[in-house]
């Protein structure tokens, strides 16, 4: 009976650690699937862009080619952009979800002491 108190007060210490832990893991997937995305996408933009330029072969073709460089530009700040406001709510929700559940923490401890006093 003693081991099984003590594997249940063990199981109640480390709860917030495993309960974090699993807050701080699934953002981290999150933020590289994030990632990997905004990399695959980037990437695909800086190929098509250079295999547009691949296929310049005289002054008219140039002239469109240069002209596009202003859309790609413009492509790249937008989604530059998205993917920064997007990384700031990601931080923003682990923030919250990590303060609620330090608050929780809290109540389950107090509540704990007074059951114990």
């Amino acid at each position: 009976m003693a081991k099984v108190t003590e594997a249940k007060q063990f199981e109640a210490a480390i709860a917030p650690v495993v309960a974090f832990n699993k807050l701080v893991v699934k953002n981290a997937e999150t933020a590289f699937n994030m990632q990997m995305a905004s990399l695959q996408a980037y990437a695909k933009l800086g190929l098509e862009n250079m295999n547009a330029g691949l296929e310049v072969r005289n002054a008219d073709d140039f002239k469109t080619y240069a002209e596009n460089q202003k859309n790609v530009a413009e492509e790249i700040t937008a989604r530059v952009t998205s993917d920064v406001k997007a990384f700031g709510e990601l931080n923003a929700q682990f923030i919250e979800e990590a303060r609620d559940l330090a608050e929780n923490n809290v109540k389950t401890v107090s509540a704990a002491v007074k059951k114990a006093a």
